[in-house]
């Protein structure tokens, strides 16, 4: 296929980062990644070298490879969503296709984000892609003439993400990537149908006549309710075939909050239907007085455990990150199973501990202690997984 002019975006929950350049650094000791105009490393560059390290997972992608420098219109601190778009970009820049830093040089314009494991597959998990999808909007509005590429991974947003991403208001043409593994969303772009104009999805038009608001979507993020009001189109089908997990309930999405309660014919009032007692039991890890989390880390003293409440049916209240905060604890709510926590809390932790109790610590990193939202899955030995959101946030 003819190469062709690709600007790649690095979505995170602070806005838009634009991949700046890429490219071979054989002086380097190892590949690192650095934001514009700035000689230090970013504090995950550690990461970025171990993946294009000689034998190491990117090594399936593009042979044997030099060290790279990454440069990135910006910086952020921790998480593993950077990881799908890098290794997309070293993976086009294999086939001979060429990275540009301004929208208007692009051909494609690539929206991706996500984990890989050690094969390149792409892991499920909440990286609020309705957030990231929203601040991104003006930098796609700058592209209309470029075909966009957009990998979704499989999470709990990925229902309602593809249908904002469909409703996009502005011109040009879409494709969805599939979210299976970097090499299958490659051999996706790798076609000349990718860049034809008659197979991408163009994007809907807007409703004449009166236009029907759509409910402001609710975001979880950081305890900021982020409210985006459009008219919904008709949705177009993506040309990928996607599973979408279990649709949510409008509180949870559309921005609407359940009431508590209804008034009947005869003007009473009828209680909520009470939410169901959660799967996994979260406690608060934090410093006992003239303790600290470090002491505490270490095992010098013990943590005081404070039971997370539940604030609404799959969600728990969220948690400040205050400094006696030193981490969280986790346990199923029933004997037997497991439990899985989502990639954004492992990322900001140490590697978890068992306590006496058989539950697993979670000890945050010091330089790790921002707004995220994660989820925890009980995992039964029988039966279908079950999982709640929480929240931590700055004071």
């Amino acid at each position: 296929m003819k190469p062709v002019t690709v600007l790649i975006v690095v979505p995170t929950t602070g806005g838009p980062l634009v991949m700046r350049s890429l490219k071979a650094r054989p002086g380097l000791p190892a590949s690192a990644a650095f934001a514009q105009g700035d000689y230090r490393p970013l504090p995950w560059s550690g990461d970025y070298a171990r993946l294009a390290a000689p034998g190491g997972p990117l090594s399936s992608l593009t042979g044997a490879m030099a060290a790279h420098e990454l440069r990135l219109s910006g910086s952020f601190d921790a998480g593993r969503s950077w990881e799908v778009p890098v290794c997309l970009a070293h993976g086009l820049l294999a086939r001979g296709h060429r990275l540009v830093a301004e929208p208007g040089e692009a051909d494609l314009v690539l929206w991706a984000t996500g984990a890989v494991d050690l094969d390149l597959a792409v892991l499920s998990g909440d990286y609020a892609l309705l957030d990231k999808i929203e601040r991104s909007r003006v930098l796609l509005d700058s592209a209309p003439q470029a075909v966009r590429a957009v990998l979704l991974p499989e999470g709990p947003e990925r229902a309602e993400a593809l249908r904002t991403v469909q409703a996009l208001s502005a011109p040009g043409m879409l494709r969805f990537l599939p979210a299976t593994t970097v090499a299958a969303a490659l051999g996706a772009l790798d076609t000349r149908e990718a860049f034809d104009a008659r197979t991408a999805i163009p994007a809907p038009r807007r409703r004449s006549g009166p236009v029907i608001a759509a409910g402001a979507l609710s975001l979880g993020l950081a305890g900021v309710a982020l409210g985006v009001g459009y008219a919904r189109p008709p949705v177009v089908e993506p040309p990928v075939t996607v599973a979408t997990g279990p649709e949510q309930r409008p509180d949870e999405t559309g921005g609407t909050a359940r009431p508590t309660s209804s008034s009947t014919a005869a003007g009473t009032a009828e209680p909520a239907p009470a939410a169901s007692a959660p799967v996994v039991r979260v406690d608060e890890l934090v410093a006992p007085a003239r303790s600290s989390c470090r002491r505490v880390a270490f095992g010098a003293d013990p943590a005081e455990r404070r039971p997370v409440p539940q604030e609404a049916e799959g969600r728990l209240r969220p948690t400040r990150l205050a400094p006696e905060l030193c981490g969280l604890a986790f346990r199923p709510a029933a004997p037997g199973g497991r439990i899985e926590v989502g990639p954004e809390l492992r990322a900001a932790s140490l590697p978890p501990s068992a306590l006496d109790d058989g539950a697993q610590a979670y000890f945050l990193r010091e330089g790790a202690r921002q707004n995220l939202v994660y989820a925890v899955q009980a995992v039964p030995e029988a039966g279908a997984a079950q999982r709640i959101i929480h929240a931590l946030e700055r004071p």
